[in-house]
């Protein structure tokens, strides 16, 4: 058996409640939670889709480390020791206390408004991307002929398109968590992709590197990599905003 120590919301009223679900081989803790959903209190809100760490609407905090609940195995949390998660990025975890052997922690995603219990708002993680101006704004209007991408140019790019928009790099986030007008890990990585695709206009990395001068863009970054331990798909934010502070020097 596990315990589930689950953080809930409704408006203002926040408490815990703590559930008891037997263990299955390769249970995930998404479907720890469908167990507590569907037989024990159907009240009890998370986000999910795809359920295969494609979509990324089922990050939250498990066991103070942002992750998606739906590639996190129970076996693999239910005993980590509160000062060293397993996956070796002990520096991540936010402040708190685990309370200990086969009872796991879940709570919203950090610096994001909760709607309900594990749900948080995400419109204002999408307008932070969305402040960057994430696609193609092309000199080129012959759309009909084909734009081709030297195979070096299309590697480094690579690096920034597996994004799936968790917002879990938000949610480790020092910076974000202070400033909720910091524009965040996610929209940074994404900034720079768009920055170094040779189909934008010169005037668009112009404009990209004025808007992201600043303590909200690439200045407003601790430089501690919490984003990318915490990626899923292994995207490198902290990188790119040291290759801006490059640019903008």
């Amino acid at each position: 058996m596990v315990d589930l120590r689950i953080k809930r919301q409704d408006k203002d009223r926040i408490w815990f409640d703590t559930f008891q679900v037997e263990e299955e081989p390769g249970m995930s803790v998404l479907e720890a939670l469908f167990h507590v959903q569907e037989r024990l209190d159907g009240s009890l809100c998370f986000r999910y889709s795809c359920r295969g760490a494609v979509c990324g609407s089922c990050a939250m905090l498990i066991n103070k480390v942002p992750r998606l609940a739906c590639r996190t195995q129970v076996a693999n949390v239910k005993d980590e020791a509160a000062d060293e998660p397993k996956d070796g990025i002990a520096a991540v975890k936010q402040s708190g206390r685990i309370e200990g052997k086969n009872e796991i922690l879940i709570e919203p995603l950090p610096n994001l408004k909760v709607i309900r219990d594990l749900v948080v708002d995400m419109d204002h993680f999408y307008d932070l991307m969305d402040s960057i101006r994430p696609w193609i704004d092309s000199a080129e209007k012959n759309y009909e002929k084909e734009t081709l991408i030297e195979p070096s140019m299309q590697e480094k790019l690579e690096r920034y398109t597996n994004c799936i928009l968790c917002a879990s790099c938000h949610g480790a986030c020092p910076a974000a968590a202070r400033d909720e007008n910091y524009i965040g890990p996610a929209a940074l990585a994404k900034a720079w992709r768009f920055y170094l695709d040779p189909r934008n206009r010169d005037s668009y990395k112009e404009e990209i590197l004025d808007f992201l001068n600043s303590e909200q863009g690439v200045w407003g970054c601790d430089v501690v990599y919490k984003c990318v331990a915490v990626c899923p798909k292994k995207v490198t934010p902290t990188p790119a905003i040291l290759e801006f502070r490059e640019k903008m020097e």
